[in-house]
């Protein structure tokens, strides 16, 4: 278990990695004069690299490179971490974070891949909670951490990206001691590459198509219309994305999207409930960060503190999550939807009633354990019930198509999110920083709204799933169902 949980650890800084740049949003903006465009692009630059390099990440590790790309990976990150900390300015800073990005991509699938290399599919339920326990556990420390960085005047903002170096300087460590003895057990090494690097072109242009409207939407009269016709293109490169994979499939190579895999009716639903469940996620957090410190004068450290009930009862979510998947299978994860729904409408409640800010301090704390509560519910069991059907000689290719939709849903929500909080700033001639309340109220609630669309749609395709499931031989069910 001592592997798992560098795993799950490392993960965790992975992902906290898109969550914890919401809270320098504000200082970045003051700091290096950044428009909306810059600050989307902070974001979007790491979720979009993440998700293009996951795939072709996940078949050379499956091919026997497994070790040699997580510590290419740490080593990147590690690089990634100290551009982003000494950043002179948004374009340096953006290069970072796409270089923390790529890093980012390579290690992914290796975790997700040593776990399901090491346990047999009955063994899978209780190893993947133990790493949804640890990816919690990293994302709930990590917000305060950079809090409490960002609070040293010597740092700032850095502060946020500043966490990353003595993280990963740990994980190297840990990787060294634990993970090789763990490359070693692997029966056998296949050394013939064969990266599908035309699927992943293709798939990486339209996504990064479909992103571009959204990122460059301010709001301001100057915007163009223009824009949205990007889209066009991206539908034809995905249409041929998608054609290209089934023609590479038939001849027996490897594709980004392997449609082997997508046959298994776990692996398919598991990826769809991760394609919108991950779209919600990152823009209430990013909403709601920004809103605390810019509408309410919150410091950064104090939404961190804020916040962390939530991380802290994911914790929780992920451990029961992990022992009872087996037992009750998908309606964890349509509960956990629901408990988390309920989180987020609470906080959007009190800021509708216009609560003073000393209620919110109290009464936010309450709401994020729903929250939190929900995510590990949701989180936890998904990765279970994905991966449970999948041979264990696929699992770093697995892991990555599984990765891959959350990230693609990570830069979607993030994008769209983002796209509707700053309009309503910018588009009236303001700033994070000179913007009152009532428009960051607004803002707030249209990217929640946004948010909340997605969790909607991940709430139906889970229901869905479940109803299909007590007809599906060999599927998790409650007892006496």
């Amino acid at each position: 278990m001592a592997a798992v949980t560098v795993c799950g650890a490392t993960a965790g800084m992975l992902l906290l990695d898109i969550h914890k740049v919401s809270l320098a949003i504000p200082s970045i903006e003051r700091s290096l004069g950044a428009g909306p465009t810059g600050i989307q692009l902070v974001s979007a630059a790491y979720v979009v690299l993440f998700a293009i390099t996951l795939v072709p990440a996940g078949q050379i590790g499956d091919r026997g490179y497994r070790m040699r790309l997580a510590y290419l990976g740490l080593w990147g990150g590690l690089l990634a971490g100290l551009i982003c900390t000494l950043a002179p300015s948004i374009e340096v800073l953006v290069l970072g974070r796409a270089l923390a990005g790529i890093a980012a991509g390579m290690l992914m699938p290796q975790m997700m891949g040593i776990v399901q290399q090491l346990f047999e599919p009955a063994e899978r339920g209780r190893a993947f909670g133990r790493y949804g326990v640890c990816v919690s556990l990293a994302t709930a420390l990590g917000p305060s951490l950079g809090g409490v960085l960002m609070a040293l005047p010597q740092l700032g903002w850095r502060g946020v990206f500043a966490l990353n170096v003595p993280i990963i300087l740990g994980l190297l460590v840990a990787a060294y001691r634990v993970l090789d003895g763990v490359a070693a057990t692997r029966a056998e090494e296949q050394h013939r590459l064969d990266v599908d690097l035309t699927g992943v072109l293709l798939g990486s242009t339209a996504l990064v198509l479909v992103l571009a409207p959204l990122v460059t939407t301010t709001g301001r009269a100057d915007d163009s219309p223009a824009r949205w016709l990007v889209l066009v293109p991206a539908a034809a490169l995905t249409a041929a994305f998608v054609v290209h994979c089934r023609r590479r499939s038939a001849l027996g190579r490897t594709s980004v999207v392997d449609p082997r895999l997508l046959r298994i009716a776990t692996f398919r639903s598991g990826v769809l409930v991760s394609l919108t469940w991950f779209a919600s996620g990152p823009g209430v957090n990013l909403a709601l960060m920004i809103y605390l410190q810019s509408a309410r004068g919150l410091s950064a450290l104090e939404v961190g503190l804020l916040t962390l009930p939530a991380s802290l009862t994911s914790v929780l979510g992920a451990h029961l999550g992990g022992r009872l998947v087996d037992q009750w299978g998908r309606a964890l994860t349509v509960a956990g939807i629901l408990v988390s729904a309920g989180g987020v409408l609470g906080v959007l409640g009190l800021v509708r009633a216009e609560a003073p800010t000393a209620t919110l301090a109290v009464a936010l704390p309450c709401l994020q354990l729903l929250s939190g509560l929900g995510a590990g519910l949701v989180v936890s069991p998904n990765h279970t019930l994905t991966l449970q059907d999948v041979p264990r000689d696929r699992g770093s290719a697995a892991g990555a198509i599984g990765q891959l939709g959350q990230r693609i849903a990570n830069s979607l929500g993030v994008a769209s999110a983002s796209m509707a909080y700053y309009a309503p700033v910018y588009g009236a001639g303001l700033s994070l920083q000179s913007a009152p309340e009532q428009v960051h109220r607004t803002a707030l609630f249209s990217a929640t709204a946004v948010a909340l669309g997605f969790l909607v749609v991940a709430l139906l395709v889970a229901v869905r799933d479940l109803v299909l499931a007590r007809a599906r031989p060999g599927v998790h069910r409650p007892p006496g169902r």
